[in-house]
């Protein structure tokens, strides 16, 4: 996730690739797309959308989905994506 967040995505791949469990959420319910959004990179959300083990709307504790955190960090390129894809 933090990888995701920071924009690496290959690291992203290479974990995938080695078998990481990308279906997993943190505490507080954010999946790896939530986290990618937050860092904003456009391929790395890109990767983690074609992976196809996400609910692109799925919400965390708090009601936000992963669009809701693009729009909260500024990242109107990944918003403008998410929407493409069918994001609420």
């Amino acid at each position: 996730m933090e990888a995701a967040r920071g924009g690496h995505r290959d690291v992203v791949e290479l974990l995938v690739s080695e078998g990481a469990d990308v279906s997993l959420v943190d505490v507080v319910g954010d999946n790896i797309l939530h986290w990618a959004c937050m860092g904003g990179d456009v391929e790395t959300v890109k990767f983690v959308l074609s992976l196809h083990v996400v609910d692109i709307d799925a919400r965390n504790k708090w009601g936000q989905t992963a669009a809701d955190w693009a729009r909260i960090w500024g990242h109107q390129q990944v918003v403008e994506l998410l929407k493409s894809r069918g994001a609420q």
